[in-house]
């Protein structure tokens, strides 16, 4: 009798206690501590492991360098490399004069001889030369003035002149680059029929000396 009462009060003594005895039971950190444990999916602040910079991105565009959408096949001149402007060679605003070199039948045209634009102390010269007389149109290049506002201040101060070699060569009077000359647009172009699409270049007649003149492929 006296075992059936010790057990009995084991029993009484382990319930007390509040011993788990399921399979069940589960481990949990109290709130204080952090553990071992990974985030499947940190948020990082101000440095990222794979950080997208608006600034730099993969494929930046440079916006001083945009390609330029009128530049096709629409173009009216060659416009790789080349500055839009809407009056280049444009028969519309300048007077115009052609000049073409050897063309495989006259060997007096080779270069020999100046396109004289009289009254303007402008001359000019193809120095694009083809054998073939099938080719003779590729020698042909064009040159777009405006009227030398006085022609009383010409023949004054010498001559200068300037060369794109293998395309033309142009002599002009000193007088063009004379900015005390009121009303005087020293802006000329050329065009050279050389290339498949044709080519035009805008000069500024603006220095004593050819050489230092500004000059610049355009397109429209």
């Amino acid at each position: 009798m006296s075992k059936y009462i010790v057990l009995s009060l084991t029993l009484l003594l382990l319930n007390a206690c509040g011993v788990d005895t399921s399979s069940s039971t589960t481990s949990r950190l109290a709130p204080s501590q952090s553990g071992d444990v990974i985030d499947p999916n940190p948020v990082e602040g101000s440095n990222p492991s794979n950080p997208t910079d608006p600034s730099n991105p993969s494929n930046p565009t440079d916006p001083s360098n945009p390609s330029d959408p009128d530049c096709a096949e629409s173009a009216v001149f060659e416009c790789s490399n080349a500055q839009k402007d809407a009056n280049a060679c444009n028969p519309s605003f300048y007077k115009v004069k052609s000049d073409a070199s050897y063309n495989g039948d006259n060997p007096g045209e080779n270069g020999a001889t100046f396109s004289v634009v009289d009254g303007h102390g402008l001359e000019f010269r193809s120095e694009h030369q083809e054998g073939d007389p099938l080719k003779a149109d590729k020698t042909w290049v064009t040159l777009f003035y405006k009227n030398f506002p006085a022609p009383g201040s010409l023949g004054i101060q010498g001559y200068t002149s300037y060369t794109k070699s293998d395309v033309f060569f142009i002599t002009y009077d000193i007088a063009w680059s004379d900015t005390s000359i009121p009303n005087i647009d020293n802006t000329v172009y050329m065009k050279s029929d050389k290339t498949d699409i044709p080519t035009c270049y805008r000069l500024k007649l603006n220095s004593v000396s050819g050489s230092n003149i500004d000059i610049q492929k355009v397109y429209r």
